[in-house]
């Protein structure tokens, strides 16, 4: 195994502040989105709102929820490579609050998403199959589910936080956020050593608790606003492709947002050395790949057994006008950064290394919408993809990117050297192991 070496020097270091330009235009782009989200519910296109405004929740939830795990990852398997990197991708939760406000907001547009079964609640229809799921698929069971799956997840990430942070906090220097610092270390202090060790025992057990509930639970959320749209459809490998990609898209953020501290956002700089950027380009291609690996592991066991229910969901993205869209997304998100980032120099680079994650982002959208879209929508309208849902990704974009910028201008991005110390026993307990 071979050993990290910290620096010596490690200053305290958070994002910059948003400018007030930079609030401006983030919040003029929010409100653009909302804008086109209302102006298609006032001209008749409720059923395209609610699409889009489903996509983009699952889309931006998915990459905030994906960093802080992503980074819950980082710590369970002590990844000491990346002890710069993890505090980028903590930043994430940032967004958290807002995903779970609209979260309820897109709860609203029930009616648009679980037609099938909703009418057969009802018994406006006749479905033996259908009526057989009722007792999981019902409005007050599913909302009540899936808002407390959506509060443990959001609450479990917080305390990770914290936790997380805490040891890095006290007394810290930006005048402008001493009163959350404060506010997080002025209750049983035990010193900076101290707090870093009684940390690192309580993420112990959180971390791999938190990992364990993000599996289950965000599976849960995919499988009840996605795959319960075609009641007759199931696939037991559906909540497993929703929750990894989540990480992936976790992954592929951190990239691009270390990219960007490593300059003008926070000059990290002296500490994002290209063989960092090396091992993280590593997991970014390790996962695209595992990506296609987990979707075609989905596709290959309903080809093969040619089973009526599970064809149809698959035939209805495969042929127009959705074809075209599934092939560009599995360029995206698999065969570009397979090729791109298979040599050693293209994960070293920082623009090229955002440049591929940015391909896995876009195409991680597509596949939000192309798991939404086809079971709603008629194929007989076309393709519901134009200036409104535009309109709504770049508001919740916007409304994503000031939120992290935000977390981030109050988080620590590197950790002080009290945590760092903390992690010497099992650093060198490991070599020990190594060498016997």
């Amino acid at each position: 195994m071979q050993k990290t070496h910290f620096p010596d020097n490690i200053p305290f270091r958070t994002g910059r502040p948003l400018s007030a330009t930079a609030l401006a235009v983030l919040g003029l782009l929010v409100l653009i989105g909302a804008g086109a989200a209302i102006f298609a519910g006032v001209a008749g296109e409720t059923e395209r709102m609610w699409q889009a405004l489903l996509v983009n929740w699952l889309f931006w939830s998915s990459i905030a929820i994906g960093m802080v795990i992503f980074a819950v990852a980082l710590h369970i398997t002590e990844a000491d490579w990346a002890w710069a990197v993890r505090r980028t991708a903590m930043a994430g939760v940032g967004f958290l609050p807002f995903a779970f406000i609209l979260f309820i907001v897109v709860l609203f547009g029930y009616e648009h998403f679980f037609q099938e079964w909703l009418a057969v609640g009802r018994g406006e229809v006749e479905d033996a199959i259908v009526e057989r799921k009722l007792p999981w698929l019902n409005m007050p069971f599913l909302v009540t589910r899936n808002v407390l799956a959506v509060l443990i997840l959001f609450g479990l990430a917080f305390a990770f936080v914290y936790r997380d942070i805490r040891p890095d906090v006290y007394g810290a220097g930006h005048d402008r956020h001493r009163g959350l610092y404060d506010r997080i270390t002025g209750r049983n202090w035990r010193g900076a050593k101290e707090e870093a060790l009684h940390t690192r025992r309580v993420l112990a057990w959180l971390a791999p608790v938190f990992g364990l509930l993000f599996a289950v639970l965000w599976g849960m959320v995919g499988m009840d606003m996605v795959m319960t749209m075609e009641a007759h459809w199931f696939s037991t490998m559906f909540p497993v492709a929703f929750f990894v990609t989540s990480f992936v898209a976790g992954i592929a953020a951190t990239a691009i947002a270390l990219t960007w501290f490593r300059g003008a956002g926070a000059g990290l700089r002296p500490f994002l050395t290209r063989d960092t950027y090396h091992d993280l380009g590593k997991l970014v291609f390790a996962f695209a790949a595992f990506w296609m690996y987990i979707n075609w592991s989905q596709y290959i066991v309903i080809w093969y057994a040619m089973w009526p229910h599970e064809q149809a969901w698959m035939i209805d993205r495969l042929n127009p006008p959705y074809d075209t869209l599934v092939l560009l997304t599995v360029i995206l998100i698999f065969v570009l950064p397979f090729f791109g980032l298979l040599a050693r120099e293209p994960k070293k680079i920082p623009a090229l290394l955002s440049m591929f994650a940015g391909f896995i982002l876009v195409g991680i959208w597509l596949e939000r919408f192309l798991i939404v879209v086809p079971s709603i929508w008629p194929v007989e309208l076309g393709l519901p993809l134009g200036l409104m849902e535009l309109g709504v990704t770049v508001g919740f974009g916007a409304l994503f990117v000031g939120s992290y910028l935000w977390a981030a201008s109050m988080i620590p991005l590197l950790p002080s050297p009290a945590t760092l110390e903390a992690r010497k026993p099992v650093v060198e307990a490991s070599e020990v192991m190594a060498r016997d």
